[in-house]
């Protein structure tokens, strides 16, 4: 199955889209959720055992898509112990 996370994962950190999508096929024994960039195919994925809920299993992975480093605010806390 696919999902569109528009407006619910943060934009890509590679090229800035904002077209991120999610599948999630059925394997016997895991879930194994990709995360992905529908313009430059920037790719990330979890593997979950199924005794995990798919809803928690797909919040994971759009909290590990949405868990990084700021750019901007490294360069600000660089900027500022100089």
């Amino acid at each position: 199955m696919t999902k569109d996370l528009t407006g619910i994962a943060k934009p890509c950190p590679m090229c800035g889209s904002k077209r991120i999508y999610m599948t999630y096929p059925k394997i016997d024994v895991i879930y194994c959720v990709h995360i992905q960039c529908a313009d430059c195919g920037l790719n990330g994925y979890k593997n979950l055992f199924k005794d995990v809920d798919i809803n928690d299993a797909m919040e994971r992975v759009i909290n590990y898509w949405n868990t990084r480093t700021d750019k901007e605010s490294e360069d600000e806390k660089d900027a500022s112990n100089d």
